[in-house]
């Protein structure tokens, strides 16, 4: 038998994608989920039998693949917010490029001493969800090459560091100025949820002979969201430019009290949403999507 509170996740850096280093440095994943788990594809077998019973199938592919799940937390998920941006933290500014890093990954039952250990793990993809009242919460897609499981310990012969300690951020307490072209809406059209993901559209590239990917490539990255917005004249300004395709830039700090800070810039958002409606007792709010377009997205952090 097996409890939830049991199941760690350990991450280690890799040079090599599919390779785990020798030794690893493991980071102790804050996690509220974990379903990365292998996938196999199959395919029944056509065959006539005397007996009518079906013939059993047969393996056409493995996948390896999940979601992290967390809450946001300074310094807890850099590394995977690197991986998700295919950027490399300069001076702490990362922004989306073409920059891979791959990690093995090693999803513990501790309490019963399995272990499954996922190699060459990409993030396809990544969300960011800031609700009108609650946590700040992301979650990270990994896609891996490889995997492994058994009863000893991958990270026994390693280092291991322990979790962040840093404080959840929330929506309430964490959230500061959001501008929308360099420019606070505050008293006028206050944002009052948002959300931001990016799908890096990573295609597997399949290989005679082997069951598992034989390579993940990235293709375009596809930076997309919401926002709910307080509805007014200023938000009427900005809701109507969907009607001509003018970009809008929006940027974002989420910060903790220790001062820890991540600022989310995107330069230039083309938005839509359907003009909004409500009852009599309603506040009137405005639903919109938006798509980034050519100018990369980037986040900088401060760390105290």
């Amino acid at each position: 038998m097996s409890s939830g509170s049991q199941i760690a996740t350990y991450l280690a850096p890799e040079s090599t994608p599919g390779e785990t280093p020798d030794p690893a440095t493991w980071d102790t994943l804050r996690l509220t989920g974990n379903t990365l788990t292998p996938n196999v594809s199959t395919e029944v077998s056509a065959e006539k039998r005397e007996t009518r019973m079906q013939g059993g199938s047969i393996i056409t592919s493995l996948d390896y693949s999940g979601d992290l799940a967390g809450e946001m937390s300074a310094g807890t998920f850099d590394k995977l917010l690197e991986a998700a941006f295919y950027g490399t933290w300069t001076t702490d500014v990362l922004e989306i490029g073409a920059d891979r890093h791959t990690f093995t990954i090693v999803k513990a039952f501790k309490d019963i001493g399995v272990y499954s250990t996922f190699k060459g793990v990409h993030i396809g993809a990544m969300q960011l969800d800031i609700p009108e009242e609650g946590k700040v919460t992301c979650s990270f897609t990994g896609m891996g090459l490889g995997y492994e499981d058994g009863e000893t310990d991958p990270t026994a012969a390693g280092t291991v560091n322990p979790q962040t300690t840093t404080v959840a951020m929330g929506s309430a307490t964490s959230v500061g100025d959001i501008l929308v072209d360099g420019a606070t809406l505050a008293g006028e059209a206050c944002i009052s949820a948002l959300s931001m993901s990016i799908d890096n559209t990573l295609q597997t590239q399949r290989c005679l002979g082997k069951a598992g990917p034989g390579a993940l490539i990235a293709t375009s990255a596809n930076v997309s969201g919401s926002l709910t917005m307080a509805w007014s004249k200023a938000a009427w300004n900005q809701w109507k430019k969907m009607l001509t395709r003018e970009a809008i830039g929006v940027s974002f700090p989420l910060t903790d009290a220790a001062g820890n800070e991540y600022t989310f810039e995107l330069p230039e958002i083309e938005i839509d949403g359907e003009l909004p409606d409500g009852g009599n007792e309603d506040i009137v709010q405005v639903s919109l999507n938006y798509t980034a377009k050519n100018t990369p997205i980037k986040v900088t952090r401060v760390l105290v």
